[in-house]
Protein backbone atom coordinates (compact mmCIF):
# COMPACT_ATOMS: atom_id res chain seq x y z
CA UNK A 1 0.00 0.00 0.00
CA UNK A 2 1.22 3.66 -0.96
CA UNK A 3 0.31 6.34 1.42
CA UNK A 4 0.89 9.99 1.11
CA UNK A 5 0.27 12.75 3.12
CA UNK A 6 0.12 16.03 1.36
CA UNK A 7 0.68 19.41 4.28
CA UNK A 8 -0.70 22.79 2.65
CA UNK A 9 0.54 25.05 5.09
CA UNK A 10 -2.45 27.70 3.97
CA UNK A 11 -5.02 27.38 5.57
CA UNK A 12 -4.29 24.28 7.47
CA UNK A 13 -5.38 21.97 4.88
CA UNK A 14 -4.08 18.01 4.59
CA UNK A 15 -4.74 15.81 1.52
CA UNK A 16 -3.83 12.16 0.78
CA UNK A 17 -2.90 9.77 -2.26
CA UNK A 18 -3.53 6.39 -1.23
CA UNK A 19 -2.89 3.59 -3.92
CA UNK A 20 -2.02 0.07 -4.75
CA UNK A 21 1.79 -0.40 -5.62
CA UNK A 22 0.75 -3.80 -7.28
CA UNK A 23 -2.08 -2.55 -9.30
CA UNK A 24 -0.19 0.83 -9.87
CA UNK A 25 -3.43 2.92 -8.99
CA UNK A 26 -4.19 5.41 -6.70
CA UNK A 27 -6.76 7.42 -4.89
CA UNK A 28 -6.53 11.08 -4.36
CA UNK A 29 -8.74 12.12 -0.75
CA UNK A 30 -9.16 15.77 -0.53
CA UNK A 31 -7.54 17.08 -3.29
CA UNK A 32 -6.73 20.84 -3.15
CA UNK A 33 -7.42 23.43 -6.11
CA UNK A 34 -3.37 23.00 -7.23
CA UNK A 35 -3.71 19.51 -8.37
CA UNK A 36 0.07 19.51 -9.80
CA UNK A 37 1.42 18.05 -6.57
CA UNK A 38 -0.74 14.36 -7.05
CA UNK A 39 -0.25 14.14 -10.96
CA UNK A 40 3.60 14.71 -10.31
CA UNK A 41 3.67 12.31 -7.54
CA UNK A 42 1.76 9.45 -9.45
CA UNK A 43 3.88 9.98 -12.20
CA UNK A 44 7.09 9.44 -9.95
CA UNK A 45 5.55 6.69 -8.87
CA UNK A 46 4.34 5.19 -12.09
CA UNK A 47 0.66 5.24 -10.76
CA UNK A 48 -2.63 5.90 -12.33
CA UNK A 49 -4.98 8.38 -10.57
CA UNK A 50 -8.50 6.53 -10.83
CA UNK A 51 -10.60 8.05 -7.96
CA UNK A 52 -10.89 10.94 -6.11
CA UNK A 53 -12.44 10.44 -3.04
CA UNK A 54 -13.89 13.87 -1.13
CA UNK A 55 -14.50 12.89 2.23
CA UNK A 56 -17.57 16.45 2.42
CA UNK A 57 -18.30 19.34 0.04
CA UNK A 58 -15.58 21.73 1.20
CA UNK A 59 -16.70 25.46 2.18
CA UNK A 60 -12.99 26.90 3.49
CA UNK A 61 -11.01 26.36 0.29
CA UNK A 62 -11.22 25.65 -3.33
CA UNK A 63 -11.82 21.63 -4.15
CA UNK A 64 -9.29 20.49 -6.93
CA UNK A 65 -11.78 17.42 -7.37
CA UNK A 66 -13.35 19.00 -10.83
CA UNK A 67 -10.08 19.60 -12.07
CA UNK A 68 -8.15 16.97 -11.13
CA UNK A 69 -10.63 14.34 -12.72
CA UNK A 70 -10.57 16.72 -15.95
CA UNK A 71 -6.86 15.80 -15.84
CA UNK A 72 -6.59 12.55 -14.80
CA UNK A 73 -10.17 10.41 -16.12
CA UNK A 74 -10.66 9.55 -12.70
CA UNK A 75 -14.26 9.68 -10.91
CA UNK A 76 -15.08 11.50 -8.35
CA UNK A 77 -16.46 10.01 -5.21
CA UNK A 78 -18.98 11.75 -2.67
CA UNK A 79 -21.47 10.63 0.02
CA UNK A 80 -25.12 10.18 -1.60
CA UNK A 81 -26.69 12.52 0.11
CA UNK A 82 -24.52 15.26 -1.68
CA UNK A 83 -26.16 17.45 -4.10
CA UNK A 84 -23.48 18.03 -7.23
CA UNK A 85 -23.50 19.38 -10.56
CA UNK A 86 -20.94 17.61 -12.20
CA UNK A 87 -21.18 13.48 -12.36
CA UNK A 88 -19.96 12.07 -9.04
CA UNK A 89 -20.12 8.57 -7.99
CA UNK A 90 -22.05 8.08 -4.65
CA UNK A 91 -21.38 5.41 -1.95
CA UNK A 92 -23.43 4.62 0.91
CA UNK A 93 -22.81 3.95 4.41
CA UNK A 94 -20.94 0.80 5.17
CA UNK A 95 -20.03 0.15 1.37
CA UNK A 96 -16.74 -0.81 0.11
CA UNK A 97 -14.47 1.07 -2.58
CA UNK A 98 -11.24 -1.18 -3.87
CA UNK A 99 -8.18 -0.61 -5.54
CA UNK A 100 -6.10 -3.72 -5.39
CA UNK A 101 -4.98 -4.46 -2.42
CA UNK A 102 -6.47 -1.19 -0.87
CA UNK A 103 -10.02 -1.56 1.13
CA UNK A 104 -11.70 1.51 1.89
CA UNK A 105 -14.62 1.73 3.97
CA UNK A 106 -16.88 4.01 4.03
CA UNK A 107 -18.40 5.05 6.99
CA UNK A 108 -21.24 8.09 6.94
CA UNK A 109 -19.84 10.30 9.95
CA UNK A 110 -22.62 13.68 9.41
CA UNK A 111 -22.50 16.33 12.07
CA UNK A 112 -19.62 18.95 10.73
CA UNK A 113 -21.68 18.76 6.88
CA UNK A 114 -24.81 16.30 6.18
CA UNK A 115 -21.98 14.97 3.72
CA UNK A 116 -19.28 14.23 5.67
CA UNK A 117 -17.43 10.55 5.61
CA UNK A 118 -14.96 8.89 7.20
CA UNK A 119 -12.38 6.28 5.30
CA UNK A 120 -11.16 3.52 7.01
CA UNK A 121 -8.09 2.28 4.69
CA UNK A 122 -6.98 -1.49 5.32
CA UNK A 123 -4.40 -2.87 2.96
CA UNK A 124 -6.02 -6.61 2.49
CA UNK A 125 -2.64 -8.23 1.46
CA UNK A 126 -2.35 -8.17 5.56
CA UNK A 127 -5.63 -8.46 6.30
CA UNK A 128 -9.18 -6.79 6.67
CA UNK A 129 -8.62 -4.79 9.95
CA UNK A 130 -8.27 -1.00 9.12
CA UNK A 131 -4.99 1.07 9.47
CA UNK A 132 -6.13 4.32 8.92
CA UNK A 133 -8.95 6.03 9.47
CA UNK A 134 -9.65 9.60 7.06
CA UNK A 135 -11.86 11.19 9.23
CA UNK A 136 -11.87 14.44 6.90
CA UNK A 137 -13.52 16.87 9.34
CA UNK A 138 -15.39 14.95 11.79
CA UNK A 139 -12.42 14.37 13.55
CA UNK A 140 -9.23 16.33 14.00
CA UNK A 141 -6.00 15.74 16.34
CA UNK A 142 -6.65 17.30 19.41
CA UNK A 143 -10.67 18.74 18.25
CA UNK A 144 -13.79 17.69 16.14
CA UNK A 145 -15.16 19.92 13.13
CA UNK A 146 -17.21 22.73 13.70
CA UNK A 147 -21.04 22.67 13.41
CA UNK A 148 -22.09 25.90 12.16
CA UNK A 149 -21.44 25.77 8.42
CA UNK A 150 -24.63 23.52 7.60
CA UNK A 151 -23.66 20.92 9.89
CA UNK A 152 -25.20 19.64 13.05
CA UNK A 153 -23.67 19.16 16.11
CA UNK A 154 -25.97 16.18 17.17
CA UNK A 155 -25.29 14.47 14.35
CA UNK A 156 -21.44 15.20 15.45
CA UNK A 157 -21.92 13.77 18.20
CA UNK A 158 -23.81 10.43 17.00
CA UNK A 159 -21.26 10.04 14.30
CA UNK A 160 -17.80 10.03 16.68
CA UNK A 161 -19.33 8.18 19.64
CA UNK A 162 -21.16 5.40 17.56
CA UNK A 163 -18.65 5.10 14.35
CA UNK A 164 -15.27 6.29 15.50
CA UNK A 165 -14.65 5.92 19.31
CA UNK A 166 -15.55 1.86 18.69
CA UNK A 167 -12.48 1.67 16.28
CA UNK A 168 -9.48 0.08 18.17
CA UNK A 169 -6.62 2.47 19.66
CA UNK A 170 -3.88 1.93 17.19
CA UNK A 171 -6.23 3.18 14.63
CA UNK A 172 -4.33 5.92 13.16
CA UNK A 173 -6.26 8.88 12.77
CA UNK A 174 -5.44 10.78 9.45
CA UNK A 175 -7.66 14.17 9.27
CA UNK A 176 -8.60 16.74 6.68
CA UNK A 177 -6.63 19.74 8.58
CA UNK A 178 -4.56 21.03 11.45
CA UNK A 179 -3.55 24.02 13.45
CA UNK A 180 -4.38 26.81 11.07
CA UNK A 181 -7.78 26.06 9.77
CA UNK A 182 -10.88 27.74 10.72
CA UNK A 183 -12.54 24.40 10.64
CA UNK A 184 -12.25 23.84 14.17
CA UNK A 185 -10.97 26.09 16.91
CA UNK A 186 -8.57 23.87 18.75
CA UNK A 187 -6.95 21.74 16.72
CA UNK A 188 -3.03 20.57 16.93
CA UNK A 189 -0.55 21.44 14.52
CA UNK A 190 -0.15 17.98 14.57
CA UNK A 191 -0.90 16.15 10.84
CA UNK A 192 -1.78 12.90 12.96
CA UNK A 193 -2.61 11.18 16.01
CA UNK A 194 -4.01 7.58 17.23
CA UNK A 195 -7.53 6.48 18.22
CA UNK A 196 -6.27 5.90 21.32
CA UNK A 197 -4.49 9.28 22.04
CA UNK A 198 -7.14 11.31 20.87
CA UNK A 199 -10.11 9.15 23.54
CA UNK A 200 -7.68 10.33 26.25
CA UNK A 201 -5.79 13.96 25.24
CA UNK A 202 -8.87 15.17 23.02
CA UNK A 203 -10.85 17.41 25.29
CA UNK A 204 -14.09 17.52 22.88
CA UNK A 205 -14.15 13.58 23.53
CA UNK A 206 -14.62 13.92 27.31
CA UNK A 207 -17.69 15.29 27.46
CA UNK A 208 -19.91 13.07 30.09
CA UNK A 209 -23.20 13.64 27.66
CA UNK A 210 -24.51 14.82 24.06
CA UNK A 211 -25.78 18.15 25.57
CA UNK A 212 -22.02 18.81 27.57
CA UNK A 213 -20.65 17.90 23.81
CA UNK A 214 -23.28 20.14 21.60
CA UNK A 215 -22.52 22.95 24.38
CA UNK A 216 -18.73 22.70 24.10
CA UNK A 217 -18.41 22.50 20.27
CA UNK A 218 -20.88 25.12 19.81
CA UNK A 219 -18.72 27.87 21.78
CA UNK A 220 -16.74 30.49 21.06
CA UNK A 221 -16.21 29.01 17.07
CA UNK A 222 -13.96 30.82 14.96
CA UNK A 223 -14.65 33.72 11.93
CA UNK A 224 -16.81 31.52 9.78
CA UNK A 225 -14.31 30.86 6.06
CA UNK A 226 -15.28 34.23 3.54
CA UNK A 227 -17.49 33.32 1.61
CA UNK A 228 -18.05 30.23 2.34
CA UNK A 229 -21.28 29.30 0.90
CA UNK A 230 -19.87 30.23 -2.65
CA UNK A 231 -17.14 28.46 -1.98
CA UNK A 232 -18.57 25.27 -1.71
CA UNK A 233 -20.98 25.82 -4.27
CA UNK A 234 -18.49 26.13 -6.80
CA UNK A 235 -16.44 23.09 -5.34
CA UNK A 236 -20.03 21.47 -6.43
CA UNK A 237 -20.37 22.44 -10.25
CA UNK A 238 -23.25 24.71 -9.28
CA UNK A 239 -20.38 27.84 -9.64
CA UNK A 240 -18.38 27.81 -13.28
CA UNK A 241 -15.47 30.49 -11.20
CA UNK A 242 -13.96 30.47 -8.20
CA UNK A 243 -15.98 33.08 -5.76
CA UNK A 244 -12.38 33.64 -3.92
CA UNK A 245 -10.24 36.10 -5.54
CA UNK A 246 -13.01 37.27 -7.88
CA UNK A 247 -13.50 40.76 -6.36
CA UNK A 248 -9.62 40.48 -5.34
CA UNK A 249 -6.68 39.28 -5.35
CA UNK A 250 -5.37 37.74 -2.46
CA UNK A 251 -1.48 37.71 -3.56
CA UNK A 252 -2.08 41.71 -3.57
CA UNK A 253 -3.45 41.88 0.07
CA UNK A 254 0.52 40.30 1.51
CA UNK A 255 3.81 41.63 2.44
CA UNK A 256 7.49 39.57 3.09
CA UNK A 257 9.04 40.26 5.91
CA UNK A 258 11.35 42.26 3.40
CA UNK A 259 9.58 44.51 2.75
CA UNK A 260 7.44 44.91 5.99
CA UNK A 261 11.09 45.68 7.32
CA UNK A 262 11.49 48.15 4.65
CA UNK A 263 8.70 50.06 5.45
CA UNK A 264 9.54 50.32 9.32
CA UNK A 265 13.15 51.30 7.77
CA UNK A 266 11.58 54.29 6.53
CA UNK A 267 9.86 55.26 9.21
CA UNK A 268 6.71 54.37 8.36
CA UNK A 269 4.28 52.53 10.95
CA UNK A 270 2.22 49.92 9.62
CA UNK A 271 -0.83 48.59 12.45
CA UNK A 272 0.44 44.99 13.49
CA UNK A 273 -2.54 42.98 14.45
CA UNK A 274 -1.58 39.36 15.80
CA UNK A 275 -4.33 36.80 15.44
CA UNK A 276 -2.79 34.09 17.57
CA UNK A 277 -3.70 32.50 20.47
CA UNK A 278 -3.12 34.47 24.01
CA UNK A 279 -0.57 31.77 24.84
CA UNK A 280 1.19 31.86 21.74
CA UNK A 281 1.35 35.74 21.99
CA UNK A 282 2.80 35.30 25.28
CA UNK A 283 5.35 32.87 23.74
CA UNK A 284 6.84 35.50 20.97
CA UNK A 285 5.42 38.86 19.58
CA UNK A 286 6.24 41.56 17.74
CA UNK A 287 4.03 44.10 19.48
CA UNK A 288 0.67 45.12 18.12
CA UNK A 289 -2.21 44.59 19.00
CA UNK A 290 -3.41 40.61 19.74
CA UNK A 291 -7.19 39.85 18.64
CA UNK A 292 -7.29 35.87 18.19
CA UNK A 293 -9.38 34.68 15.01
CA UNK A 294 -11.61 33.26 16.74
CA UNK A 295 -12.35 37.01 18.45
CA UNK A 296 -11.91 38.57 15.25
CA UNK A 297 -15.81 38.36 13.90
CA UNK A 298 -17.26 40.36 17.17
CA UNK A 299 -13.98 42.47 18.08
CA UNK A 300 -12.96 43.93 14.54
CA UNK A 301 -14.53 47.48 15.14
CA UNK A 302 -11.61 47.98 17.88
CA UNK A 303 -9.56 48.50 14.16
CA UNK A 304 -9.49 51.55 12.39
CA UNK A 305 -10.69 50.69 8.63
CA UNK A 306 -8.62 53.14 7.37
CA UNK A 307 -5.30 52.16 8.73
CA UNK A 308 -2.42 50.41 7.35
CA UNK A 309 -3.07 47.11 8.77
CA UNK A 310 -0.26 44.13 8.67
CA UNK A 311 -1.91 41.15 10.06
CA UNK A 312 0.27 37.84 11.42
CA UNK A 313 0.04 34.87 13.00
CA UNK A 314 2.51 31.80 13.77
CA UNK A 315 3.22 30.93 9.54
CA UNK A 316 0.72 32.66 7.73
CA UNK A 317 -3.06 30.58 7.68
CA UNK A 318 -4.78 31.95 10.08
CA UNK A 319 -3.49 35.64 9.19
CA UNK A 320 -4.50 35.11 5.55
CA UNK A 321 -8.17 34.14 6.74
CA UNK A 322 -8.49 36.86 9.13
CA UNK A 323 -7.56 39.18 6.06
CA UNK A 324 -10.01 38.09 3.65
CA UNK A 325 -12.72 38.53 6.77
CA UNK A 326 -11.60 42.35 7.12
CA UNK A 327 -11.59 43.09 3.68
CA UNK A 328 -14.94 41.75 3.31
CA UNK A 329 -15.85 44.03 6.00
CA UNK A 330 -14.61 46.75 4.21
CA UNK A 331 -10.94 47.48 5.48
CA UNK A 332 -8.82 48.07 2.08
CA UNK A 333 -5.26 48.44 3.26
CA UNK A 334 -4.41 45.70 4.91
CA UNK A 335 -2.13 42.93 4.28
CA UNK A 336 -1.23 39.65 5.28
CA UNK A 337 2.86 39.19 6.60
CA UNK A 338 4.19 36.13 4.48
CA UNK A 339 5.22 33.15 6.90
CA UNK A 340 3.65 34.90 9.97
CA UNK A 341 5.97 35.61 12.99
CA UNK A 342 7.85 32.34 12.01
CA UNK A 343 9.54 34.21 8.96
CA UNK A 344 10.32 37.38 10.61
CA UNK A 345 12.00 35.79 13.27
CA UNK A 346 14.39 33.72 10.59
CA UNK A 347 14.59 36.28 8.27
CA UNK A 348 15.01 39.77 10.19
CA UNK A 349 14.72 39.33 13.86
CA UNK A 350 16.23 36.50 15.51
CA UNK A 351 15.50 37.93 18.93
CA UNK A 352 12.04 37.26 18.26
CA UNK A 353 11.94 33.62 19.74
CA UNK A 354 10.55 30.39 17.41
CA UNK A 355 8.69 28.04 18.91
Amino acid sequence: MIFQQFRHEEGGCLSYIVGCSRMQVCAVIDSQHDIEPYVAYAADHGMRITHIIETHSQADHLSGAQRLAAATGASVYFHESVSAAFPVRRVKDGEDIRLGNVLFKVLHTPGHTPDSITLLVSDTARGREPWHALTGDTLFVGDTGRPDLDGDAGLLYDSIWGKLLPLGDGVEIYPAHFAGSSCGKSMSPKPSSTMGYERRFNDSLRAKSKKEFVDLVTADLPVQPPLFQKVRQYNLGFLKEPPIGKTYDMNSLEISPEKLKEKMDRGEKPFLLDVREDFEYRLANMGGQLIPLGELSKRYGELNAEAEIVVHCHHGGRSRKAVSFLYEKGFRNVKNLIGGIDAWSVKIDPKVPRY
